[in-house]
Formats: structure tokens, C-alpha cells, sequence
């Protein structure tokens, strides 16, 4: 009796699909759906293997239409409860599957940095006068009144993996006409020379090599909209590096990108433009999965 009814379910399952394809031969091109036919579920699956029907049977048909779902741990309980073999689970773990991926929770944090409650800060200091750092209750405020250099310092940071996210979250960009905030990334220890993000009061936003003090600039922008320039607003600005690509964004929207000659590694900076008094919040940075 159990013999029977699996080779009825497959007999009803071939004899649908058989259905199928004559009507499909005997409608206009016009009225033809283009619909694949619907990949076998677990349930069919299950049900299949219940009446008998042997795991290559079953994963002739899966090659066929797909499945439309996922061999985790839940799944191989059930289908081992069913009866399913070593070679039921082998081949469903190979068959095309209609089922989406479930989404990897994010990596660890290398560096989340909350400037306000850190003693990071408290390295920030310059031999130049003119560059500043001090507690604020956000965070901390760097101040530069010089009106031709930079206050950059260097963060007291591992070397970052070459495909990592940067997320540097500041205040009162727009509390000077010219102010700006600089992340610098992918410094090299031996020559000190590395990349650096500038978001502007003004709404430029600059991609740069610095080399012997210098911006080389590779990417320029002007006008970029999703600058916040309000004292009340805060900006996040994001870099991500994925091997020899930088991709910038500023407040979640994408503004460049480019690609280098080489990998992109290496130690973070952070400081402020010329007339600037710019407050830095937080500042993170987490892996990405390749």
C-alpha cells in the first residue's frame, strides 16, 4: 500500500507537469505565462520520502525545479525524522534553492571610540600652538586657528584589515565658514605617508595621497548635498576600503569612489582643516566580510 501511494505522488507530480507542457503547446506564444514551474518545498519533500519514494528519486526532481528552502540544522532534523539518508542531504546541500540566505550578523568592532566617555583623547596634543583638542560634553573638540595647515594626529590604533568600514561621527562642522573634518586611513608607518577623507563647511568633500605634508588630491567634489552645515546637525562620514577600493559616504549617501595601485592598510588619523572647531562624537571601525 505504501508502494502505491508514493508512486501515485510521483505519478501526480509527472502527470501535472506533463499537463503543463501540452496545454503550453497548444497555446499561442501570446498567452503563454513565462512562470518557471515552483520549486519543490519541504513539505512535498518530506512527504515524498514518507511514501517511500528513494532519495535519488527525489533529487532528480530537485535538479530539476530547485528547492525552496534551506538545509539548515532545523530542516536536516525534520527530513531526518522522514526518513532522509546521507545521500538525501548531500545532494539537497548541491541542488539550486529558490531560498533566500539568511543575513550574517556584522563583525566585531576593531574600534568603537565614544570620544566623550574614552581617554583616547587625551593624546591629542601638537607642538603647533594653533592646534588644540579639548572634553566637551558630546565629545571632544578639535580647534585649529592656523589658516594654511592642518591639525592631524595620529589614532592610537591596530592596522586595519584591508576590507574594513570607517565611521567617524562629528558635530558643528558648519560652526566656522571654512571648517573641516579629516579622517586619514591607510597611513604607513615607515614613511608616514596615507589617505585622508576632508568634509567641508563649504560642501566639498576631497579624497587625498598626503605624502611629505602635502594633499595629492584624487577625488574632489563640490556641492554635495548631503553635507549637513547646520551648527544643531551632526555629520557621519563613512569610508569603506575593500582591498584597493575606497567608496566614501557622507550621512549614508554615496559620493565617490576610487580605486588605488595597491592594498589599502594601515593606521587612522584624525584632525581638523584650517579655521576649524569641529566636535568629534564617535569614531568606529568593523571588518567586512569578504
Amino acid at each position: 500500500m505504501t508502494a502505491y501511494l508514493a508512486s501515485q505522488t510521483v505519478a501526480r507530480r509527472c502527470a501535472m507537469f506533463g499537463v503543463m507542457a501540452l496545454l503550453l503547446a497548444a497555446t499561442p506564444l501570446s498567452a503563454q505565462t513565462t512562470e518557471p514551474p515552483k520549486a519543490l518545498s519541504l513539505a512535498e519533500v518530506i512527504d515524498l520520502r514518507q511514501h517511500g519514494v528513494s532519495s535519488r528519486q527525489i533529487l532528480r526532481s530537485a535538479r530539476a525545479y530547485c528547492i525552496s528552502f534551506s538545509l539548515d540544522d532545523s530542516v536536516r532534523r525534520q527530513l531526518s525524522i522522514a526518513g532522509g539518508d546521507t545521500l538525501l542531504f548531500g545532494g539537497l546541500s548541491n541542488v539550486c534553492s529558490t531560498a533566500k540566505p539568511p543575513e550574517l550578523p556584522p563583525l566585531p568592532s576593531i574600534i568603537d571610540d565614544e570620544f566623550a566617555q574614552s581617554s583616547t583623547s587625551q593624546g591629542f596634543t601638537w607642538s603647533n600652538p594653533r592646534c588644540k583638542a579639548r572634553f566637551e560634553t558630546e565629545g571632544v573638540r578639535m580647534e585649529n586657528t592656523a589658516t594654511d595647515a592642518m591639525c592631524m594626529v595620529r589614532y592610537p590604533s591596530v592596522e586595519m584589515p584591508t576590507d574594513v568600514q570607517l565611521d567617524l561621527e562629528v558635530a558643528q562642522l558648519g560652526s566656522t565658514k571654512q571648517g573641516s573634518v579629516i579622517l586619514g586611513f591607510g597611513r604607513q608607518d615607515r614613511s608616514g605617508k596615507y589617505y585622508s577623507l576632508s568634509v567641508s563647511a563649504e560642501r566639498s568633500v576631497e579624497l587625498c595621497w598626503n605624502s611629505d605634508r602635502q594633499c595629492n588630491s584624487l577625488v574632489k567634489l563640490a556641492e554635495v548635498a548631503a553635507v549637513q552645515t547646520d551648527t544643531a546637525s551632526i555629520n557621519h562620514i563613512t569610508v569603506e576600503v575593500h582591498h584597493q577600493d575606497i567608496i566614501f559616504l557622507v550621512n549614508g549617501k554615496r559620493v565617490g569612489q576610487y580605486t588605488t595601485d595597491a592594498l589599502v592598510g594601515g593606521r587612522l588619523m584624525v584632525g581638523v582643516g584650517p579655521q576649524s572647531s569641529v566636535v568629534f562624537i564617535r569614531l568606529r571601525a568593523t571588518p567586512l566580510r569578504q
